[in-house]
């Protein structure tokens, strides 16, 4: 229609480390997206400051557009198909041009202004985002005049070549490749060796 509503709305996305981690540690479990609305929104739209998102999103149709609209974004991710994991998303500030009628009158346009604007940053912000998957140390021993089709076939399985040592008499003329491949994409690559290397790797 011909109706038409502007708002501006302030986000801010911020990882979440696990505090359970000692120092030093790498490994964390993925945890679902969370928001967060900021006092400045929950005053400017009269919402309780003590209640929890979820209760919000229960008892306001502005609530429940803007998580929704946020956690859609974050569902969505910007790496294929993978969703957001351990991040927060913080509402601080939000205001339409005719108030909160026009907010209520029209909170699809709220949801949709606050997935967009967070889909646009993540965009943005895209090189800074990584796949959260295990990823398995390999050491494989090929010989040494085929090394570089097993390096061409772990690249293309996205793996990381770390170090190769090339092989002399002690050896018998095979090389040590020292990498990290994703788990996913090394699951039955003993066979898919075997099968480059003539029975050899």
């Amino acid at each position: 229609g011909s109706t038409r509503m502007q708002a501006n709305v302030h986000l801010q996305l911020e990882s979440l480390h696990n505090q359970n981690n000692s120092a030093g540690e790498e490994c964390m479990l993925p945890s679902d997206p969370v928001v967060s609305i900021g006092p400045k929104v929950r005053e400017y739209l009269g919402f309780d400051l003590d209640a929890t998102e979820e209760e919000l999103s229960q008892r306001s149709e502005i609530a429940h557009a803007l998580i929704s609209g946020c956690k859609g974004a974050m569902k969505r991710g910007t790496l294929g198909t993978y969703e957001l994991a351990n991040t927060r998303c913080h509402i601080i500030e939000i205001d339409a041009e005719g108030g909160i009628a026009a907010l209520k009158a029209l909170p699809g346009a709220i949801r949709a202004a606050s997935a967009t604007i967070l889909t646009s940053t993540l965009i943005e912000q895209k090189e800074q985002c990584s796949v959260l998957e295990p990823v398995m140390s390999v050491e494989v021993s090929v010989p040494s005049d085929i090394v570089g089709t097993v390096l061409s076939d772990m690249t293309t399985r996205r793996g990381v070549i770390g170090e190769v040592i090339m092989g002399d008499e002690d050896t018998h003329g095979k090389a040590l490749i020292h990498g990290q491949v994703p788990l996913a994409e090394i699951l039955g690559y003993a066979n898919t060796l075997r099968s480059i290397t003539g029975g050899e790797g």
